[in-house]
């Protein structure tokens, strides 16, 4: 059997993000808690268990609107580089670098093999969009009763100015993310991270990250 410590080396980044989500999370539960608690207090309302706020839209809410955002960011990375052009990027392929292509047998199966990533982010950005407005739709019902207010329908709420508000702000904060790093790595450099050209590569040099 593979040791412990050689299953930890092979896997040590995605043990580290996965670690940070995880202590992340960790933090959005208790502060979350709190503010829905003391949201609770200025309407002169009892406070809700831990449980209770796990359970609810408001939480939920919080985190499927994050992970939609930054699946849409990475689905949108990889299908547009598959397609267009960053001079000097190291994620992005020098259009003048002419590649052989094996010929390509017209079918669902191998269309879903050869586009097997920019598939799955899709998958993925649907069930979290389709969970961020199931639980908006919850979240913004117990809001509107919190304040009194007459509850609005499921189709409402799908339209509704808040929940597009919601989506458009954590888009556009991705997509500008996204963006400045594709700029950002023509010009910077980072020591021995696969994700940079090499320290002394030219600005030019398109596609070539550090081996």
């Amino acid at each position: 059997m593979r040791k412990l410590a050689d299953i930890i080396r092979e896997n040590s980044l995605s043990l580290a993000l996965f670690a940070l989500f995880g202590i992340c999370t960790a933090g959005a539960i208790w502060a979350g808690w709190l503010q829905q608690n003391d949201t609770l207090a200025a309407h002169h309302r009892g406070g809700v268990t831990l449980a209770a706020y796990l359970g609810s839209g408001s939480f939920i809410e919080g985190l499927a609107v994050n992970w939609q955002a930054a699946v849409l960011q990475l689905a949108s990375l990889v299908v547009f580089s598959s397609f267009l052009y960053q001079r000097g990027s190291p994620h992005s392929r020098d259009p003048r670098r002419k590649q052989r292509r094996r010929r390509r047998v017209n079918s669902l199966r191998s269309w879903l093999a050869r586009n097997s990533m920019f598939a799955a982010f899709l998958v993925l950005f649907v069930v979290t969009f389709a969970i961020h407005a199931t639980s908006g739709f919850f979240a913004e019902t117990s809001r509107r009763a919190l304040a009194g207010l007459p509850a609005v329908n499921a189709g409402d709420y799908l339209v509704s100015s808040r929940f597009w508000w919601e989506n458009f702000q954590t888009w556009q904060a991705e997509y500008l993310v996204i963006a400045l790093y594709l700029v950002l790595s023509i010009f910077l450099r980072q020591e021995d991270s696969a994700e940079s050209k090499p320290a002394g590569a030219p600005n030019s040099e398109t596609g070539k990250h550090n081996e």
